[in-house]
C-alpha cells in the first residue's frame, strides 16, 4: 500500500504512473484496488472505473468505454479545443465524444488505436483538472486486444500527466503477459504480485471479520481450507455463520456442531466456469484427479482413463493455465483444497463411481506406489466395500509394521465398518486390532477383543495356527498390563508357534517376576532365532535386555537401547523408535543433574505415533525429574493426568505413579494426601516388591530428607534396603545417599563402613547419582579418620563442576557433609553450609533451612541473617497475595527477561516461572508482561 500511496502523491504532483496488481482469484486484488481508489478520492482525485468481462468474443474497448460512460452520466465534459482533433477516436468509447460532422478522414482517425490512446490520455488529464485522475481497469485477463494496446500506450506516456493507471489481473495469457513484462522492464509499469496470506494475516483477518477471537477449531479450519485467499476466508466464515455452526454468544463466538468444508457457491461457480471452457479430455482429467485427492500421481491417469500420456499432460497444462491445478516439485496438486471439492461436487454419483473404479484398479496395478488408504477410499466410492475392507487391512498391517499405531487403528475401524465382524476379512481385521490396541497401551481392550475373536474363530472351525497367533497377541496384552499368570497361560496355549515372539514374552514375564537372569536368557534367545521379517520382535528383545540391565549396569542398558533404536531407525518403526527414545531418556533420571529435554522429545514422538501408554510412561519419568528439581506444581499437574490415563489403560506403572504423587504431596507439606497416595499405591498390588520397597525408598525417605529429618530418612532407607538386598536388580538411585546418612549419623569410628562397602560392591554403583553420594560418604569417613587432606580431595572429586541445575537432594547431602566436616575439622564447612542454606531458602524448604541454621550454630559457625522474605514485597503487592518468590520473578520479568532466563537466574524451572508469571498477571489484572511494570510502584 505504501507504493500505491506514493503513486497517488506523484500523480497529484503531475507525474503519472501505471500499476498492475496481479494474483490469483480471491487473493485480494479488488479489495486492494478499492482501497487505493478510495484514498485517491479522499485526496480529491477523480476515479473512472471499468471492468473486462468473460466472453467468447469480448466487445472491443469495453472496459474503457464503461469507465468513460460512467463518468459522463454524472458529469459534463468541459469544452476543451485540444480534444477536438481526437474526438473521432474518442467516439469509439462514448458516442457523445464523437464530432457532430464526422467525415471520411474522421472515420480513418477513429480506427487508430494510437490516436485513441493519446486522446484518452488528454481526456483523462482534462477530467482530472488540477487534482489528478485514476483510471481503474479490473480483470485485465479478460480484456480484448484493442484495450490492451490502448493501455500499453497510456502506460508508456503517463510520466508527465496527473494520471494513475491502476489495473488488476490474474495471470495473463502469454502474449499479454509478455507485453506487460516489457512495459515493466522499460520502467513504464510497476507490477505488484499479491501473494496469499500467511497464517498470521489470516488470523488477523478472521478477528477483523468476527470482531474478536475465533474458536481455535475455526481458525484451524480456515487456515486449512482458505488457501490464504481473503475471499475464501470471508466466504467460509459466512458459510459457518449461515448454517449455524459458528454462533455469537454475547461478545464471544462458539462452535455448535462439527465443522465441515462446504464450497462457497460463488467460488464453485468460478471453478466450474473455468473447467467448462476446457476440452472434454481436460475436464475428465480434472474430475479423475479430484477423486485422487491432493498431491495426486498423474501417472495413474493414462491407465485409468485410457488416454495416452501426451493427452493427459496436455490436459494438465490447460488446467494449470486455468489455475485449477498447480505444478509442484513432486508433481501436481489442486490450487486449493476447495478447488478440488468444487470439481468433485459437480460430478454425478454414477460418474464418481465409474471413475473411482477405474482409478482404484489403476492404483492397484503392479509397479504403482499408491498408498492403501487412497485405494481403499476409491473402492468405497466405487461401491466395493469388501475390496475396500481388504485394502484397509493391508494398510493397517503396513502402518503397524512402521509403528504408526493411531493410523493403523483408524484403518482397522474403517475396514470393520464395511464388512461383518465374523467374515473372513472381519476376523483378520480383528486379529490385527488386538496387536494395535495392546501396543497402544489399552491392554484391557486387547484382551476383550481377543476373547471375542477366539470364540468366533472356534465356532467357525479356525485353524490351530490362527488360534495360536491370537493367543500370542493376547498374551502380550496380559503381560503389558501386569497380568503375568494369565499371560503365561495364554503363552502355553500357543506352544510351538512363533518361537522368537514367544521368547520375548517369556522374557517379559520373567522380568515382571524379578527373575533377571531368566529374562536375559529368553531375550537373547529371541535375538538368536528372530528373522529379518520381524524387526519389531528384535527391538522388543533389546528393550527387555536394557530394562533388565539398567538395575545392574547403566552403560550396558544404554548399549541395549541403542541397538534397539538402530533397528527401529533402519526399518522405520515409529512405535519402537519412540519406545527406545523413551528408555534412553529415562536413563537421564539416574543422572546427577537430570534434564527433561530427551524425555520431552520422546513424548512428542510417542504421541505422534499414537503410543499413549508410552506417553504415560514418559510422564512418570518427567515427574521424577521435576520432583528432583523441586518443581512440585509442575509435577502435580502431570501426575494427576497420568494417573487418570494409567487407570483407564490399566498400566503397571499405576502403583508407582501413586507413590510418586505421594512424594509430591509430601514435598508440598500435604501429609494426609501423601498417606492416601501411599495407601492407594500399595493397594494396586500389595505383594509387588517395587511398591513395597518404593514406599520407603521413593516416598517416605526423600520426604523426610526434604524436611531435614535425617534420622527418619536413614531409617526409611534402611527399610528399603532390606527389600533391595533380596532383589538387587531393582533400580534405586539413592543407595549412595543411604550410605552417606549411615556414615554421618552412625556411631563409632566404623560408622557406615558396611553400608559404603555394600553400595560400592553392589548393583548400580556406577550410576552418577549413586557414585557422587558414595564419594561424599568416603570423604566423611576419611575426615573422621583424621586424614583431612584426603577427605578434602575426595570431596572435590565428587563435587567437580556439573552442568544443569543442582537437585535439592544435593543440598541436603552437602549439609550432611558440612556437619561432619565441622565436627571432624576438615574442608570448608562454612561455605558448604551456606551453599546448602541458600539453596533451601531459594526453593522454600523452610524447615530444612531452620535445621541447617541450628546445625551451623551447634558447629560454632556464624549464621547469616534470614532473608527478608515476604517483608521485601511492597505492601500493595502483599495485599493482593504476591509472594516473595513471585516478586523476584516480577522484578526480572519487567526487565524484559524471558522465562528461560529468569529460570536460570533464580535456579527454577521454566515451567515454574511460567506459573509465577501467570499468577502475577492474574493477581494484578494485567493483560501482558509489559503491564506488570506499573505494579512495581506503590499507587498514589
Amino acid at each position: 500500500m505504501d507504493l500505491l500511496g506514493q503513486a497517488i502523491d506523484e500523480a497529484v504532483a503531475g507525474a503519472g504512473r501505471a500499476v498492475l496488481l496481479t494474483g490469483e482469484a480471491g487473493v485480494g486484488k479488488s479489495r486492494t484496488s478499492a482501497a487505493v481508489t478510495a484514498a485517491a478520492e479522499e485526496r480529491g482525485m477523480t476515479v473512472l472505473t471499468g471492468r473486462a468481462v468473460r466472453a467468447v468474443t469480448p466487445a472491443p474497448l469495453r472496459p474503457l468505454s464503461q469507465a468513460v460512460l460512467s463518468w459522463l452520466r454524472a458529469n459534463e465534459l468541459p469544452d476543451t479545443p485540444e480534444l477536438n482533433a481526437f474526438r473521432p477516436a474518442l467516439g469509439r468509447l462514448a458516442p457523445q465524444l464523437a464530432p457532430a460532422d464526422a467525415d471520411r478522414s474522421s472515420a480513418e482517425q477513429a480506427t487508430s488505436l494510437v490516436l485513441l490512446g493519446e486522446g484518452l490520455l488528454r481526456l483523462l488529464t482534462t477530467i482530472g483538472g488540477g487534482d489528478g485522475v485514476v483510471l481503474h481497469v479490473e480483470d485485465l485477463h479478460w480484456a480484448d486486444p484493442e484495450t490492451m494496446v490502448v493501455l500499453e500506450y497510456l502506460a508508456d506516456n503517463l510520466a508527465d500527466s496527473p494520471v494513475v493507471l491502476l489495473t488488476t489481473t490474474r495471470p495473463l495469457p502469454a502474449p499479454a503477459q509478455e507485453s506487460m513484462e516489457s512495459l515493466a522492464t522499460r520502467g513504464a509499469l510497476t507490477m505488484l504480485t499479491l501473494a496469499p496470506f500467511e497464517d498470521g494475516a489470516i488470523e488477523e483477518m478472521v478477528r477483523g471479520c468476527l470482531g474478536g477471537d475465533a474458536p481455535a477449531e475455526v481458525s484451524t479450519f480456515i487456515r486449512a481450507n482458505a488457501g490464504g485467499l481473503p475471499l475464501l476466508v470471508e466466504e467460509l466464515l459466512t458459510g459457518l455463520a449461515t448454517d449455524g455452526t459458528l454462533a455469537q454468544v454475547g461478545d464471544d463466538w462458539r462452535v455448535d456442531g462439527p465443522i465441515a468444508a462446504s464450497v462457497p457457491q460463488t467460488f464453485a461457480r468460478t471453478v466450474q466456469q473455468r473447467l467448462g471452457a476446457l476440452p472434454l479430455e481436460a475436464q475428465r482429467v480434472a474430475r479423475a484427479a479430484a477423486l485422487l485427492g491432493g498431491g495426486f500421481d498423474w501417472s495413474v491417469l493414462p491407465v485409468a482413463l485410457e488416454y495416452d500420456d501426451v493427452t493427459v499432460l496436455d490436459a494438465l497444462r490447460l488446467l494449470v493455465a486455468k489455475q485449477i491445478v498447480v505444478s509442484t516439485a513432486e508433481g501436481f496438486d489442486f490450487r486449493h483444497a476447495l478447488t478440488r471439492e468444487a470439481v468433485r461436487a459437480a460430478m454425478l454419483p454414477p460418474e464418481q463411481a465409474e471413475l473411482a473404479q477405474r482409478l482404484s484398479a489403476g492404483l492397484a496395478a503392479p509397479g504403482t506406489t499408491a498408498d492403501n488408504a487412497g485405494i481403499a477410499e476409491l473402492q468405497e466410492l466405487a461401491g466395493d466395500p469388501g475390496g475396500a475392507a481388504r485394502t484397509w487391512l493391508l494398510g493397517a498391517q503396513a502402518a503397524l509394521g512402521r509403528g504408526a499405531l493411531a493410523t493403523a487403528r483408524e484403518m482397522l475401524d474403517r475396514g470393520l465398518r464395511l464388512v461383518p465382524a465374523d467374515s473372513d476379512t472381519g476376523l483378520s481385521l480383528r486379529e490385527v486390532l488386538v496387536d494395535v490396541v495392546s501396543l497402544a497401551g489399552d491392554a484391557a481392550a486387547g484382551l476383550r477383543i481377543g476373547r471375542e475373536l477366539l470364540e468366533d474363530l472356534r465356532s467357525g472351525g479356525g485353524e490351530p495356527a490362527r488360534l495360536a497367533v491370537v493367543r500370542l497377541r493376547m498374551a502380550r496384552s496380559a503381560w503389558s498390563s501386569g497380568r503375568l499368570d494369565e499371560a503365561e497361560d495364554l503363552l502355553a496355549g500357543a506352544a510351538g508357534y512363533d518361537e522368537a515372539g514367544a521368547a520375548v514374552l517369556r522374557a517379559g514375564i520373567a522380568l515382571g517376576r524379578f527373575r533377571h537372569e531368566e529374562a536375559l536368557t529368553h531375550a537373547r534367545h529371541a535375538l538368536e532365532v528372530v528373522g529379518d521379517d520381524s524387526p519389531g520382535v528384535a527391538c522388543e528383545a533389546w528393550e527387555l535386555i536394557g530394562r533388565t540391565e539398567r538395575g545392574h549396569d547403566v552403560l550396558r542398558a544404554e548399549e541395549a537401547y541403542e541397538q534397539g533404536f538402530r533397528i527401529a531407525e533402519r526399518h522405520d518403526l515409529g512405535h519402537w523408535r519412540s519406545r527406545m527414545l523413551t528408555e534412553l531418556a529415562a536413563l537421564d533420571t539416574v543422572a546427577r543433574r537430570p534434564t527433561e529435554d530427551r524425555l520431552l522429545a520422546a513424548r512428542a514422538v510417542a504421541l505422534e505415533t499414537g503410543a499413549v501408554a508410552t506417553a504415560a510412561q514418559i510422564d512418570w519419568y518427567l515427574n521424577i525429574v521435576r520432583l528432583r528439581n523441586h518443581d512440585v506444581d509442575g509435577a502435580l499437574t502431570i501426575v494427576n493426568a497420568s494417573i487418570e490415563q494409567m487407570q483407564r489403560l490399566q498400566l503397571p506403572l499405576l502403583g508407582p505413579a501413586y507413590l510418586l504423587r505421594g512424594f509430591a504431596h509430601g514435598l508440598a507439606g500435604k501429609f494426609d494426601e501423601m498417606e492416601a497416595d501411599i495407601a492407594a499405591g500399595l493397594a494396586v498390588d500389595p505383594t509387588n516388591i517395587v511398591l513395597i520397597a518404593g514406599e520407603h525408598a521413593h516416598t517416605r525417605a526423600p520426604v523426610a530428607l526434604a524436611y531435614a529429618r535425617y534420622e527418619e530418612a536413614r531409617s526409611e532407607f534402611a527399610l528399603a534396603m532390606t527389600w533391595y538386598r533380596k532383589h538387587p536388580g531393582q533400580l534405586f538411585t539413592l543407595r549412595g545417599a543411604w550410605a552417606l546418612l549411615e556414615t554421618v549419623l552412625g556411631d563409632g569410628p566404623e560408622a557406615g563402613d558396611a553400608a559404603r562397602a555394600e553400595v560400592r560392591d553392589g548393583e548400580q554403583a556406577t550410576t552418577p547419582a549413586t557414585w557422587f553420594a558414595l564419594r561424599y560418604a568416603d570423604a566423611v569417613a576419611a575426615g573422621r579418620a583424621g586424614d583431612g587432606e584426603a577427605a578434602a580431595r575426595i570431596f572435590a572429586d565428587a563435587e567437580w563442576a556439573m552442568p544443569g541445575r543442582e537437585p535439592w537432594i544435593e543440598l541436603h547431602l552437602r549439609a550432611l557433609v558440612a556437619t561432619a566436616a565441622a565436627r571432624d575439622g576438615w574442608g570448608d564447612p562454612v561455605t558448604w553450609f551456606r551453599q546448602a542454606l541458600d539453596g533451601m531458602v531459594e526453593i522454600g524448604q523452610t524447615e530444612a533451612a531452620s535445621a541447617t541454621r541450628a546445625a551451623m550454630r551447634d558447629a560454632g559457625i556464624p549464621v547469616p541473617r534470614k532473608s527478608k522474605g515476604p517483608q521485601r514485597v511492597p505492601a500493595h503487592l502483599q495485599r493482593i497475595g504476591v509472594t516473595a518468590r513471585e516478586y523476584d520473578v516480577l522484578e526480572l520479568a519487567v526487565e524484559g527477561l524471558t522465562n528461560a532466563a529468569i529460570a536460570e537466574r533464580l535456579f527454577l524451572s521454566a515451567r515454574t516461572v511460567e506459573v509465577h508469571v501467570g499468577r502475577l498477571l492474574q493477581r494484578t489484572g494485567s493483560a501482558s508482561r509489559a503491564e506488570l511494570a506499573a505494579h512495581l510502584v506503590e499507587p498514589d
